[in-house]
């Protein structure tokens, strides 16, 4: 029989498992918002330890209404499971407590080809579970469902974006679409900076494809580059028409190391 509470894998660790100091972080994090509160399709944030990427994911989840719902596409760090895998979790435990998952989201989505419903990548992977506190803080009633996704090619995002967007069309609630990835890895400041940017030109220009394309051209190693190629295909078939940039820095600025940094940024999908 399959889990059905997903506990934390990485509190203490990538964030403070003390309740209340985890809270006025996040609090913190959040005073400033990237850009002033909108309805967004989708939104694309960071997932590293909070004293590096705490700061760019508050402050573009802040820019954003949080619906009831939101689903989670993130990159696959973890062994198992499909391409695009569906967690079956019931709920998804915090140090703030716990988050349901959507039943009648999640099972639309499981009934999507080429997602596949599995457990395996989610035990102990970050990229959802430092999210999750931010919505828990936002929208304390927050419902979720979570995929992690692999890179996948252009037509096959576009396909299942359809079919996802049909998902969530379908829900009674609004849905906010959230893509969890981190940008280029241990290049030094400046070069992580000029890859990232054709990586983010490709996403300010709501090119999905071409996002993919120079990811895998340059060796961009932008981790959750196919959670949002999926995010940006989904938002277009639910209507969205363009993409805001929100911010973009790297783990430099926090350590004072800039010979080997990771790149963080944020973007909206409006």
């Amino acid at each position: 029989m399959p889990e059905t509470i997903r506990h934390p894998a990485v509190a203490g660790r990538f964030y403070t498992a003390v309740p209340r100091r985890l809270r006025a972080e996040i609090e913190g994090y959040m005073a400033a918002p990237a850009a002033p509160r909108a309805k967004a399709y989708g939104v694309m944030v960071p997932h590293a330890g909070y004293m590096y990427s705490g700061a760019v994911c508050g402050r573009a989840l802040a820019s954003v209404e949080i619906p009831p719902v939101c689903l989670v596409l993130h990159t696959k760090h973890q062994l198992g499971g499909g391409a695009l895998s569906l967690a079956a979790f019931r709920e998804w435990e915090t140090p703030l407590g716990s988050i349901p998952v959507h039943e009648g989201l999640s099972t639309a989505l499981a009934n999507v080809e080429g997602i596949t419903p599995s457990n395996l990548p989610h035990f102990g992977e970050h990229a959802a579970e430092v999210v999750l506190p931010f919505l828990q803080v936002l929208r304390p009633d927050v419902q979720v469902a979570v995929i992690s996704a692999m890179t996948i090619e252009p037509e096959f995002a576009a396909r299942v974006g359809k079919a996802v967007a049909q998902a969530i069309l379908a829900q009674p609630q609004d849905v906010l679409v959230i893509a969890s990835s981190d940008m280029n890895h241990y290049a030094d400041h400046n070069t992580t900076m000029r890859l990232d940017q054709l990586a983010l030109d490709k996403l300010a220009a709501f090119d999905s494809a071409g996002m993919l394309e120079v990811c895998e051209q340059f060796d961009i190693t932008m981790c959750g580059v196919g959670a949002t190629a999926l995010m940006l295909e989904t938002c277009k078939a639910l209507g969205a028409t363009r993409v805001e940039i929100l911010e973009h820095t790297t783990s430099g600025e926090t350590s004072g190391d800039f010979n080997q940094v990771v790149g963080y940024a944020s973007a909206r999908v409006l």
